[in-house]
């Protein structure tokens, strides 16, 4: 059992109290409403506890428990634990294994599944698109809990991305990110993956996306067909290439939205949601994107933080607002703090940093 301790998590390894061998699944006996704390680290044995079936004691006199005793559950528990490349490798270790990893509720594909002895990006590129549609084809298409994707973006990933987008959408998968890199270091050149909200139509599966995270993508006007993300509570734009009409379109589909970060994305236009308040966010992050003024209508925002030079900002019937922290670049100080003032007469703490200078304001005005 020792040279499979790396497939698991630290704390599921027990000090050598489980075994792992191959054999045929015997039937469990029915399973009972227990804690998985106290199953996985007790000294359990079969008359106490139904879970365990009677087996052989190891050397120190305790149960030699074998993995495929475990519920379906507590094995897609440990799954979830590890890479979808470690996972996959688990389905060796016997039968009863060969398929469980296909339920993992939880993929995650990077760079770092490619060997370092594959040398030349088009190697590289092509290995990624094999693995991830080999581990993709396979698995059983249950609810996912999430899917990630992270790696170099290239024109010729982008009909295995929106393959991979239609996959999560029929796996109802609650947590997408597209963490996709500039080819170079340089977000300006190069075409950014445009995003294909024509494939966000089926109001069951986008029901359930409730996080998303796209980076070095770029919005178009949606169409007609797209319903929006109903459901959605975590939106993270990174290196996005859009327009003001575009962004708050695709904003205002998010109805439920309670957290919104914006990274440099860079509009050279106002950033303004004004068409439909944004009732459930309460945190909106603005940082190093190249705007010319802020206005949003969030009257639950209780939380907003913006990095960058000093723009004009309003936030409409924000009445909850209760921290502000501003890093403005090259703003005069007075003209700042008293715009500010204007625009956010609710808040109530204001954290200002201007260069050197800093200014706290607490408990309103």
């Amino acid at each position: 059992g020792n040279q499979y301790r790396g497939l698991l998590p630290p704390d599921l390894c027990l000090r050598g109290e489980w075994g792992i061998r191959g054999s045929r699944r015997r039937p469990a006996p029915p399973l009972r409403s227990t804690g998985m704390g106290n199953y996985l680290t007790s000294r359990i044995t079969a008359e106490k506890d139904a879970h365990v079936k009677q087996t052989s004691k190891n050397r120190n006199g305790r149960p030699g428990l074998k993995f495929h005793d475990l519920p379906e559950d507590v094995l897609c528990t440990i799954l979830s634990k590890l890479p979808a490349k470690e996972a996959v490798r688990t389905s060796v270790l016997s039968s009863d294994w060969r398929c469980t990893w296909t339920a993992c509720p939880r993929l995650s594909f990077g760079a770092d599944d490619i060997s370092k002895n594959v040398k030349g990006k088009p190697q590289r590129t092509q290995m990624f698109i094999d693995h991830v549609n080999a581990v993709l084809t396979k698995h059983s298409g249950r609810a996912l809990d999430q899917l990630e994707i992270k790696f170099i973006f290239e024109t010729k990933l982008v009909d295995y991305l929106n393959n991979w987008i239609r996959f999560a959408m029929s796996a109802h998968t609650k947590s997408l990110a597209f963490d996709l890199a500039p080819p170079s270091n340089f977000p300006e050149y190069g075409d950014h993956y445009r995003f294909p909200f024509e494939q966000f139509t089926d109001n069951k599966s986008v029901s359930c996306l409730a996080c998303l995270q796209l980076s070095f993508v770029r919005f178009e006007p949606p169409p007609t067909s797209f319903i929006g993300f109903p459901n959605l509570r975590k939106l993270h734009l990174h290196v996005v290439k859009t327009t003001r009409q575009d962004l708050e379109s695709v904003l205002c589909s998010c109805v439920n939205l309670e957290w919104l970060s914006l990274l440099r994305c860079h509009l050279k236009d106002e950033m303004k949601v004004v068409r439909r308040p944004l009732s459930h966010l309460r945190y909106l992050h603005v940082v190093y994107c190249d705007i010319t003024k802020i206005e949003f209508d969030a009257p639950n925002l209780s939380t907003f933080v913006y990095d960058g030079p000093y723009r004009p900002i309003t936030l409409h019937h924000a009445t909850k607002l209760e921290n502000v922290r501003f890093w403005f670049r090259g703003a005069v100080f007075q003209h700042a703090t008293a715009s500010l003032l204007n625009g956010l007469p609710d808040v109530q703490n204001l954290t200002l940093q201007l260069g050197t200078q800093r200014l706290e304001v607490a408990g309103g005005r």
